[in-house]
């Protein structure tokens, strides 16, 4: 709790000193006598630019349980149905040693992407095409030579928190469990997810 405590106002700072706006909240969930423990849902949102497209995110909720209770990333909108979810991460050593796993993960058809990354998800409808584009794998690798860590999702986080992505399908270049502060990694973030962008937008007119 601490640690977000500080972000807010690192980020606070990050927004003030490159003139970007910034959206922030926190809300302290109900307790009672039984239960009196303090439980926060924070989230904040800046927008990379007026054009509102790209925006840089973190969401807490210390109530939730799941490995989505706190994530820190970058989002814009994509054109696919909603029901689309898709989980990509960079593929790890364990990943390698499981040859005797029965879980089917979905493959591109490209030896040098599929060797390095692994779908997590895959529930596609009508999103094939951008993820077999070679450019598209490029800017996808290079997030991951940025921070391994990284996951590049379709739908895989809700971010209605963000009014003009609200209701709609959006990209995620995230980290889960831990907020950036540096701004020099926001900004790095920024231009993965306008590089990014600006690929599928190509994709889309061709």
């Amino acid at each position: 709790m601490k640690n977000e405590e500080s972000s807010i106002e690192k980020l606070k700072d990050f927004a003030s000193k490159t003139h970007r706006k910034i959206n922030c909240c926190e809300k302290l969930h109900p307790s009672n006598s039984l239960h009196p423990v303090s439980y926060y849902r924070r989230f904040i949102s800046i927008p990379e630019n007026d054009e509102k497209q790209v925006f840089f995110a973190c969401f807490a909720d210390s109530r939730k349980l799941d490995h989505f209770f706190s994530y820190s990333g970058v989002f814009f909108p994509i054109d696919v149905a909603t029901e689309t979810k898709i989980c990509i991460r960079k593929m790890k050593v364990f990943d390698k040693m499981n040859l005797f796993s029965k879980k089917i993960h979905y493959k591109t058809g490209i030896n040098a992407f599929d060797s390095q990354v692994v779908f997590e998800d895959f529930t596609a409808i009508g999103t094939n095409q951008i993820f077999t584009n070679t450019k598209i794998q490029e800017v996808i690798l290079k997030v991951f030579d940025f921070d391994m860590r990284l996951k590049v999702g379709v739908n895989m986080l809700n971010i209605d928190f963000i009014p003009e992505l609200k209701g709609k399908s959006h990209i995620g270049i995230y980290l889960t469990n831990e907020w950036y502060s540096d701004f020099s990694m926001i900004e790095l973030l920024f231009n993965l997810a306008e590089r990014l962008k600006s690929r599928v937008i190509k994709l889309k007119t061709v």
